[in-house]
């Protein structure tokens, strides 16, 4: 699986070679930038401030452009304009300072007034990188973008509750619809069921009110012929056999076998 984490020979390129890189440049800038700082007229105890003034001064440059174009503050086009001038700067203080050394050429009136101005040109252009507003908010600033954060988050509650809202309504009206369909289906059943019931009800009336036949009594006779025609089939004689042999309830099948042994 992927990962972003830095391998460990990276993270000591950024931690120990970066710094040390930086530090051996400034190291080597001292000794020009000091015979610059000579050339223009300054003793041998201000000449040491030169490579603070023009080295350190590129390197800050650089670092604040670098932080404002990442954090989108203002004052960033400043910023690189002067860590480039500061660069450009220590570029030039460094070859000139060695041609001076090597004979290649010669100081002059314009070397050292441009020399003169550097500290001032540096004080000026710190004193505005630092002057520079910064993105820092004040509290009213902070509630302004609060309360339009809560105004957006109202609006997105109000649309979701909103559609939320819309899709119940039609599913109600669709079960709506399905009910008055149930009724409309179930509204003839009723009535078939209703007719049912009462042409039911007109045929227990009827039934109820129709005199019960008497049932033909069984002669004796006919009780033994029925008892004689079961012995030849090999069945005993039972009130149920009776009752299946002559088609009468089994109560009455046993009373007829009583009138057989009486």
């Amino acid at each position: 699986m992927p990962t972003s984490a830095l391998p460990w020979y990276l993270k000591a390129v950024l931690r120990v070679a970066i710094p040390a890189a930086c530090l051996a440049a400034l190291y080597l800038s001292i000794p020009g930038e000091i015979a610059m700082a000579r050339t223009a007229g300054w003793s041998e105890t201000y000449a040491y401030a030169m490579p603070v003034c023009v080295s350190v001064y590129a390197l800050a440059a650089a670092a604040i452009a670098a932080y404002r174009r990442k954090m989108r503050l203002p004052g960033q086009v400043t910023a690189l304009i002067g860590a480039a001038m500061a660069l450009v700067l220590a570029m030039c203080a460094q070859s000139i300072a060695h041609l001076i050394q090597q004979n290649y050429m010669g100081t002059s009136a314009v070397l050292v007034v441009a020399v003169s101005c550097v500290p001032p040109i540096v004080v000026a252009h710190l004193m505005h990188m630092a002057e520079t507003p910064s993105q820092q908010r004040t509290a009213s600033e902070e509630m302004e973008d609060l309360q339009a954060i809560i105004e957006r988050l109202r609006d997105e509650l109000l649309e979701s509750h909103g559609a939320t809202a819309a899709l119940l309504s039609t599913r109600i009206k669709g079960v709506a619809n399905g009910y008055a369909g149930l009724s409309a289906v179930a509204e003839p059943l009723s009535q078939e069921t209703g007719t049912l019931i009462e042409e039911l009800e007109d045929l227990l009336k009827e039934a109820a009110a129709e005199p019960r036949k008497p049932r033909a009594a069984v002669s004796q006779e006919v009780i033994e012929r029925a008892a004689e025609s079961l012995r030849q089939q090999g069945q005993k004689v039972t009130g149920s056999a009776l009752a299946k042999a002559l088609g009468v309830g089994e109560s009455t099948g046993y009373r007829y076998l009583k009138s057989l042994t009486a």
